[in-house]
């Protein structure tokens, strides 16, 4: 249904407007009705509107002056005007003002179908329009953050977005277990923030601003009831290059992964320690690319001072312990990715980090850390790993999870999540999903059953989902594969 607005100082015209069409009938419903201009636009300003139809005189705002406070909204509605004989005039400034049509008073009903027939015609090639549109936005943003856009196409990404292509400043934002999308969705939009993709119950955002504006950004967020309950925010370390946009998003989906494992023990669900851990999305992330090439190279007298200076800079802004132990966790993770831990040793690493009463202990776990640090060269996966890589093999049309997985083999998922990076070179939820758009491409190129019914038999519920990834993976639609790749029988 479109939402439709009706406008006028008249009260008996705003209850004639209301009664003269069955609204509902031609695709529209009345959200609101307003005796002035002012009134209008706090609404226009407060809720999707559609369709305004307004009276053109009116005291303290004419509708022309309406019309052109409402052409200053992220989404201006289709405008209507209405008058009576003897103000053409103001119609005719209307128009050129961009008001689609006119009524005359007293407003004919047959008149009004004939135009909102029309209306709702343009309104629905809009929507159409912003759909393909907003869907080519998250297409290509989950692509520029795995890196696999050209220097032209990320321009023409950062224009279509409303984003300044002399921005340098990002920082990926990761929304945990979120229930509604789309009001997230369009709270992003309201705030010129159209860089996102939604991934599970997870919307990656990537930030274009300052850390002033995102912490704003998160607290309005939470202000407007969308981050609430089991939901929460991870933020990744903020970057001045959009090359390195999946180093943040490694970092914000790392913490989410954190915050899971501490999810799960009590005290810290019920204490003051939940809290204070998801107020550290507001504190800039400590960058370790240094002691990340540092690690690369196996120095480890660099990697130790790397991670003194840290702890240094960390004491002298006071930050809380919670943050402290989030850059503790992630130093551990990137040495993992390095360095072959047991699930044992891995939990132990984790408590000693959880459980280190100061700075300088913690400090310590990590610098001892380093100085047992005996990097190991995998050639082949290990058992667990290939008992993951055989589950997927074997159940990828089915509801799988890393958490399910870790949970059937018995291992602390984040653990898992660490050790099958480091061994297959990409995420448990890439892996699986390449996996399923591999049997999707088998599928289309073999047989010609229907592309939602092959979307279910691979895994996919939301079919559009599965256009979407096969589309970011392949370049081209199922459609378009398989009118390129089908053999058909001789």
């Amino acid at each position: 249904m479109q939402r439709v607005m009706i406008v006028d100082d008249e009260y008996m015209i705003l209850k004639g407007m209301t009664k003269v069409v069955d609204w509902t009938a031609l695709g529209f419903t009345i959200v609101q009705t307003a005796r002035n201009g002012q009134q209008a636009l706090q609404v226009a300003r407060e809720q999707v509107i559609d369709l305004v139809i307004t009276d053109v005189r009116m005291p303290e705002m004419t509708g022309i002056e309406l019309m052109q406070q409402l052409q200053q909204l992220p989404q201006p509605p289709v405008v209507l005007v209405l008058s009576g004989y003897q103000e053409f005039d103001y119609v005719k400034a209307a128009l050129r003002l961009g008001a689609m049509d006119y009524l005359l008073k007293p407003v004919s009903a047959t008149e009004l179908t004939t135009i909102l027939t029309k209306v709702k015609q343009r309104l629905d090639e809009r929507q159409q329009q912003q759909a393909t549109q907003h869907y080519y936005v998250e297409m290509q943003t989950e692509r520029l953050v795995a890196g696999d856009l050209t220097t032209g196409q990320t321009a023409q990404l950062l224009t279509s977005a409303g984003i300044p292509t002399d921005q340098h400043e990002f920082t990926v934002v990761c929304c945990n277990v979120v229930p509604a999308m789309a009001p997230l969705m369009a709270a992003c939009d309201a705030q010129a923030q159209r860089l996102y993709y939604p991934a599970a119950d997870q919307l990656i955002i990537c930030f274009a601003g300052t850390h002033i504006l995102l912490n704003q950004f998160i607290r309005q967020l939470e202000a407007d009831q969308l981050i609430t309950g089991t939901a929460f925010i991870t933020v990744g370390q903020r970057v001045n290059q959009l090359g390195r946009l999946s180093e943040s998003l490694e970092q914000a989906q790392t913490l989410a992964e954190l915050y899971q494992f501490y999810e799960e023990k009590a005290p810290f669900l019920s204490g003051s320690a939940r809290t204070e851990w998801l107020r550290q999305a507001e504190i800039p992330k400590v960058s370790l690319d240094e002691f990340k090439q540092a690690l690369a190279v196996g120095n480890q007298a660099l990697m130790t001072k790397l991670v003194q200076a840290i702890f240094a800079e960390l004491i002298t802004e006071h930050v809380v312990p919670s943050y402290a132990r989030q850059v503790a966790f992630l130093i551990l993770n990137a040495i993992s990715n390095y360095q072959s831990f047991s699930n044992r040793a891995y939990e132990d690493q984790l408590n000693a980090i959880d459980e280190a009463p100061t700075m300088a202990v913690l400090e310590t776990c990590l610098t001892t850390l380093i100085a047992d640090y005996e990097p190991k060269q995998q050639y082949v996966f290990s058992q667990n790993i290939n008992r993951v890589v055989d589950i997927v093999a074997k159940e990828y049309a089915h509801d799988l999870s890393l958490t399910q997985v870790a949970e059937r083999l018995h291992l602390n998922p984040v653990y898992l999540g660490q050790l099958f990076k480091k061994e297959v070179h990409t995420s448990f939820s890439k892996y699986l999903n390449q996996y399923r758009i591999d049997q999707a491409k088998s599928m289309l190129a073999r047989t010609d059953e229907s592309i939602n019914n092959i979307a279910l038999a691979i895994g996919y519920t939301n079919s559009g989902y599965f256009y979407k990834n096969f589309r970011v993976i392949c370049d081209i639609s199922p459609k378009e594969y398989r009118q390129q790749h089908q053999r058909r029988p001789v």
